[in-house]
């Protein structure tokens, strides 16, 4: 008998393309309202960094052509940017009643810094879209947050954290994206607690600032800098990197020691924690959501 060896390109057994006889699969579809405009300046912002910037909104119209261009497949809406809030309540008004109108959208979310949030954006949300999903940036605690700041070189942490109670008087909840700089390092647990002490948090995401190559500040329209970015001059004048970065090992710990906290004090009860719950769905041969551990990868991923 002969053996035949079949032989796999390695790409290619990462990187799986939605096939066109899986109509059921959704795809994720991101909708940068006002482009990278935010009306907050992180100091590690990478969207500003980008060599194409714009703040056009983005129309009802516009939304209007999902279902053409997806022919009928399910749609996950994630309305970003930037800061989607930016657009304003008329504006976004005008895109969640398309998207509403639209039967394949299965699933809308919003991903904001919160510092906008408030009792009217909330009953907006609430009239037009009740199954808005809420996703805050929050970098942990007060110390944690030093990079998160505003034009002025103020952080944003009180506003944020006054959104996220707010969220929860109102009995919803939301995940919180969490930037892994030097100020959470050797903290893992102290920041875990922190966030699960907001009763409206019910996940949370670390996410690393792998950004040892960024040598400049980011670019200003004029010549009068705004005080954000002259912190960020003062970030990025080391030798090794801009003073918010870190290193692949050093996340790594960050995380593992975070999963360690998460299920001693029985925070996974209630709270889901990434990249850790990926991590062990992977190992236990299952599938994840979460983009950098599924096969799926970026590709089913479109951004308007």
């Amino acid at each position: 008998m002969r053996q035949v060896t079949e032989r796999h390109d390695p790409i290619q057994s990462l990187y799986r393309s939605l096939e066109p006889g899986a109509a059921d699969t959704a795809v994720s579809v991101i909708l940068k309202l006002r482009g990278e405009t935010c009306d907050i300046d992180c100091l590690y912002c990478y969207e500003k960094r980008k060599e194409a910037p714009g703040g056009a909104r983005i129309d009802a119209g516009q939304v209007r052509r999902l279902t053409e261009l997806f022919r009928g497949r399910p749609i996950a809406v994630e309305l970003h940017g930037g800061e989607p809030l930016t657009a304003g309540r008329d504006h976004m008004a005008e895109v969640l009643v398309e998207l509403a109108a639209q039967p394949t959208v299965v699933r809308v979310s919003l991903q904001t810094n919160g510092v906008l949030l408030d009792d009217e954006w909330l009953d907006l949300f609430d009239e037009l879209c009740p199954d808005l999903q809420i996703g805050i940036s929050l970098d942990g605690d007060a110390e944690g947050s030093t990079w998160r700041v505003g034009y002025d070189g103020r952080p944003t942490y009180p506003k944020v954290t006054a959104a996220l109670r707010l969220l929860a008087a109102r009995g919803k909840k939301a995940g919180v994206i969490t930037a892994v700089t030097p100020a959470v390092l050797g903290r893992a647990a102290a920041v875990l607690d922190h966030l699960a002490g907001f009763e409206a948090v019910n996940a949370v995401s670390f996410v690393p600032c792998f950004d040892a190559s960024v040598r400049r500040t980011t670019a200003a329209p004029g010549d009068r800098r705004p005080a954000s970015r002259l912190l960020q001059q003062a970030a990025v004048r080391g030798s090794g990197g801009p003073a918010w970065a870190i290193s692949p090992a050093q996340y790594a710990d960050f995380v593992l020691a975070a999963a360690v906290r998460w299920l001693e004090e029985g925070h996974f009860t209630r709270m889901k924690l990434e990249p850790a719950v990926s991590v062990i769905r992977r190992l236990r041969g299952l599938e994840s959501g979460f983009c950098h551990f599924s096969d799926l990868k970026c590709d089913h991923v479109f951004t308007l």
